[in-house]
């Protein structure tokens, strides 16, 4: 019997998949509030030339996610349905977006710092490695 109600609750527990990678998302922090914080972040940047072209990126980014989003887990942070990619993934197109406009190595640094979501040390982690900036 026991048996039948832990398959019972399980069947009842919903389980989210990031848009990106189909992972399991175990750490529902939306873009949004992701995005918020780096826009604090990057706003210490003052004198940075790139930070609004960066910040226009990933709210254009954000808002793309937003609207793909049919069904996603509640934020942690906002507790709005709106965690539709894991933090990895959000992170790793942030990561990209900085290298691909070339920012400062203490930029990409700094970034990986606050944001480094790859905690399995498979993705961008080892990317940051070979640049040095880790």
């Amino acid at each position: 019997m026991l048996q039948k109600n832990n398959l019972m609750a399980f069947e009842r527990e919903r389980v989210y998949e990031c848009l990106n990678c189909h992972e399991v998302i175990s750490n529902p922090l939306c873009p949004e509030c992701l995005s918020f914080q780096m826009e604090v972040w990057l706003s210490s940047l003052s004198s940075y030339p790139l930070k609004d072209k960066i910040l226009k990126r990933i709210k254009d980014y954000v808002k793309a996610t937003n609207n793909l989003e049919d069904d996603a887990t509640p934020c942690v942070v906002c507790g709005k349905p709106q965690a539709s990619l894991c933090p990895y993934c959000f992170t790793n197109y942030i990561f990209a977006l900085l290298k691909c406009l070339r920012v400062h190595r203490e930029i990409l640094r700094e970034f990986l710092q606050f944001f480094n979501y790859d905690f399995e040390h498979i993705g961008y982690s080892k990317d940051a490695e070979k640049l040095g900036v880790i």
